[in-house]
């Protein structure tokens, strides 16, 4: 009967325990959410005073009224900016194609597939790879702006030549008899000679034997022609054919052959006549002197018609055809211009130089042009369409991709893809990624460091100390680059590497170990110290584990 009656007792208890367990937890969660509104409503309250408030990078929850170190990483705080808040209305940065983020306009319409342009608002631009620059860091840095226009890029190409004969119009005098020059009529070297001039006589005893041997044959011939034996008739013709065909050999001609024939006289000379038009370039032989079988005596080129062998780019090769017209430019005769034409494109290419060989046909009839003469060269390429183009200097190669900086104004700056087409004098096509009238970054501080990637190029707009609400562009600390440590940091200090960096030589003491900022990972100490930088504390590693880190942020160590 007891435990009945104390069952109905029991549970009363049991439920007021229970509503007081959650009285007290609704009011402990009223008190929390008023300390924090109280807390906010500080922030606020000291913001809205014009207090400068502080924080760190790596935890944006750490905020305070002084400036210090971070309590948790140790690194250095920073200011946050306070913007005035608008009415609330989003503002348009931009209008990009929605089926192509880096086509950019300034004003809403059509993109190049017709569809409407999508706007981008202020507080959204923080994720999509913008950069913001203060005005002031702008004119530090020199930062210097070009436009997008449409024209047609010059096709012609400028380079320098070499004049060269016509290996088609070259000529070697050899003789084919052993004997003694006994008359020459070349006199020196650079003489002109004509087709069919005589250059000089041979004696040759070889041909004297050559020639009585002919007229044996031709008196055998005549005397058995009436034997009425075919078979001797036979052989005289023979006979005489062979020794015809001897005497064509030691070079006699026709005429002289056909002359021995009717004299019946032996010629106690062999002349040698020019094959064509030109010039002695070579004479190897005086008057009196012997010669041997096969031995060059002269060489005679005609010079009416040259090759000039001019050096192009490999860049450049999709502008020169056969047939392109050429304009040449002598350097010994400045108001003089010849005229020519690409008779072939050689089909190697120097790898030390990385040029290809292109072949000029000119017409010489003056003999103005002498060989080896240097020209400079104007070939008429192919012609081009008008398309934007882009400055030179303005372009960021970072290996696989080409990036263009735009800037969006009001200090707004973002980095796009391009694709680039033909180049002509400073300026490349652009193909995709930009449209006429938009601007660019061209300044050459940004774009020297050609080993950098992408990010070590842009990690220049972020470097200054100015304060943004932006997003930096990337948190990866890949992208610092081996410059001068002014330049890049805003801070002189022998902590910071550049260049090669000898990581045996910074472990003075011989440990093994030196210490290394794991924010900056080009700034070493032989001993602890702070970041000159960041202010963090430097971290202790092996000198394999520095190594590692700076070949993972592409920094260059000596092995």
């Amino acid at each position: 009967m007891l435990s009945k009656n104390n069952s109905p007792q029991k549970g009363k208890n049991i439920l007021t325990i229970i509503l007081t367990v959650l009285l007290v937890a609704a009011l402990g969660f009223i008190v929390y959410q008023n300390f924090i509104a109280q807390n906010n409503s500080v922030h606020e309250h000291e913001s809205e005073n014009g207090k400068q408030l502080y924080t760190c990078g790596m935890h944006p929850d750490i905020i305070s009224d002084e400036p210090g170190n971070c309590p948790i990483c140790e690194m250095k705080l920073t200011p946050i900016k306070n913007e005035e808040q608008d009415s609330g209305e989003k503002q348009v940065a931009y209008w990009v194609a929605p089926m192509d983020p880096n086509e950019i306009y300034d004003s809403p319409g059509k993109s190049k597939m017709g569809m409407d342009l999508v706007p981008v608002y202020e507080n959204e631009i923080s994720g999509s790879g913008v950069v913001k620059i203060d005005p002031v860091v702008q004119q530090n840095m020199n930062v210097r702006l070009s436009a997008i226009e449409s024209k047609i890029l010059s096709s012609s190409i400028v380079t320098n030549g070499v004049v060269t004969s016509d290996e088609r119009s070259e000529f070697l005098i050899t003789s084919r008899i052993a004997g003694w020059i006994e008359k020459l009529y070349v006199n020196f070297e650079g003489q002109s000679v004509s087709k069919g001039e005589k250059l000089l006589d041979i004696y040759s005893p070889e041909l004297l034997a050559a020639q009585k041997e002919f007229l044996s044959s031709l008196r055998y011939k005549e005397s058995i022609k009436n034997s009425g034996n075919a078979v001797l008739v036979k052989s005289g013709d023979e006979l005489l054919t062979n020794s015809i065909k001897k005497l064509e050999l030691l070079r006699m001609s026709a005429g002289d052959i056909e002359s021995l024939m009717e004299s019946k006289k032996v010629k106690d000379y062999t002349p040698l006549y020019s094959p064509a038009n030109g010039i002695v370039m070579k004479k190897n032989i005086v008057e009196g002197e012997k010669i041997k079988t096969g031995e060059m005596l002269m060489h005679i080129s005609d010079l009416s018609k040259l090759w000039v062998i001019a050096d192009i780019y490999e860049h450049e090769i999709s502008k020169v055809k056969l047939n392109s017209a050429v304009k040449l430019y002598p350097n010994s005769f400045t108001n003089k211009i010849l005229n020519g034409t690409v008779s072939f494109i050689y089909p190697t290419l120097d790898e030390k130089t990385r040029t290809v060989k292109v072949r000029i046909d000119v017409k010489n009839s003056d003999l103005l042009l002498k060989p080896s003469m240097l020209v400079r060269v104007e070939i008429e390429g192919k012609s081009f369409d008008e398309m934007p183009v882009i400055s030179e200097e303005a372009v960021i190669r970072s290996g696989m991709k080409n990036i263009a900086v735009l800037a969006l104004g009001e200090g707004k700056f973002k980095p796009v893809e391009v694709e680039l087409g033909n180049y002509s004098n400073g300026y490349y096509q652009v193909l995709k990624g930009l449209q006429p009238g938009s601007k660019v970054v061209s300044s050459a501080q940004f774009l020297i460091d050609s080993e950098s990637s992408l990010k070590s190029a842009i990690k220049k707009f972020s470097s200054a100390e100015q304060p943004s609400d932006d997003k930096p562009m990337s948190e990866d600390h890949s992208d610092h680059i081996t410059g001068s440590a002014e330049n890049e940091y805003g801070v002189d200090s022998p902590l910071i590497r550049t260049g090669v960096i000898d990581v045996e030589s910074i472990d003075e003491n011989g440990d093994g170990k030196i210490y290394q900022c794991p924010m900056d990972w080009n700034i070493l100490a032989d001993e602890f110290q702070r970041c000159p930088v960041c202010e963090m504390k430097m971290k202790e590693y092996t000198i394999d584990e520095v190594k590692i880190n700076l070949k993972k942020y592409d920094y260059k160590f000596k092995d």
